[in-house]
């Protein structure tokens, strides 16, 4: 009996360990100090249910499927941007809002509102109709879609156009879980834009454990950055980096990201 009551009592605790953590809110405060620029920017969204994370404390589902309300402003030297919305799901359905202001010297105001449908949980179209209120306005299509190889790993791709077809893009993440503790996610994103050169970007992040991770990023224009993130507990994670280029060196910059998540 004493056997089987350790073994029972192993299962429940590994089982309270492997359990996924959930939370309502996130948010971001983070500045980037550069040459030519510095940054300040602040970001958080609610979800009205609690958003489940696939093991490491900053991943969670590819395709959102919880209700909320976002906010974000980011300031820098020629620059503010100001931007708030939310999204509400109802059975297969989505519906989205968004304003955004720009202050770059003068004001540029944007207006979206988006609807979507779910073909099923793994695979969501949208239709984003975007006002703008000194500029032209336009649509954007999505078609996202989630592959889930087993019961943790996935590979995510998401196909955007506008409604003239002159903007393209496809965006793609890998999520796998490296088993002991490990995981690891590889993604990047193609650009393609009539009479401009196309853009590319990719990052990879490996996590040591759920709290603690590295990662790398590269894009098309030879700008790299690396660095690394840890969550001092369940809710408060700091993440540092810095970034250059490989072209100009003398672009340097350091930036730093707190998070938070309740």
């Amino acid at each position: 009996m004493k056997k089987l009551a350790v073994i029972i009592s192993s299962i429940l605790l590994s089982s309270t360990a492997a359990a996924a953590d959930s939370y309502n809110s996130i948010s971001n405060l983070s500045y980037k100090d550069s040459d030519n620029n510095d940054t300040v920017a602040v970001d958080s969204i609610y979800y009205l249910a609690p958003k489940k994370t696939l093991g490491p404390l900053d991943q969670f589902e590819y395709i959102n499927k919880q209700t909320n309300v976002y906010g974000s402003y980011a300031d820098d030297d020629a620059s503010d941007i100001t931007a708030v919305g939310g999204e509400y799901f109802f059975n297969q359905f989505v519906i989205g809002a968004e304003y955004e202001n720009l202050d770059f010297g003068s004001h540029a105001e944007q207006y979206k509102l988006t609807g979507g449908y779910f073909f099923n949980p793994n695979l969501l179209a949208k239709v984003t109709l975007v006002e703008n209120k000194d500029g032209d306005d336009y649509a954007l299509f999505d078609l996202a879609y989630n592959h889930m190889l087993n019961s943790t790993d996935y590979i995510g791709v998401t196909l955007t156009a506008d409604d003239d077809f002159d903007y393209r893009s496809v965006a793609a993440k890998y999520f796998i879980d490296l088993q002991q503790g490990n995981y690891l996610t590889v993604e990047g994103t193609f650009d393609s834009l009539d009479n401009s050169e196309d853009q590319w970007d990719v990052e990879t992040n490996y996590y040591f454990s759920k709290a603690t991770s590295v990662f790398a990023n590269y894009n098309k224009q030879d700008t790299y950055s690396f660095g690394a993130q840890h969550f001092i507990n369940k809710n408060i994670g700091l993440k540092v980096g810095y970034e250059n280029n490989a072209d100009d060196s003398d672009n340097d910059a350091y930036f730093a990201n707190m998070r938070f998540q309740f």
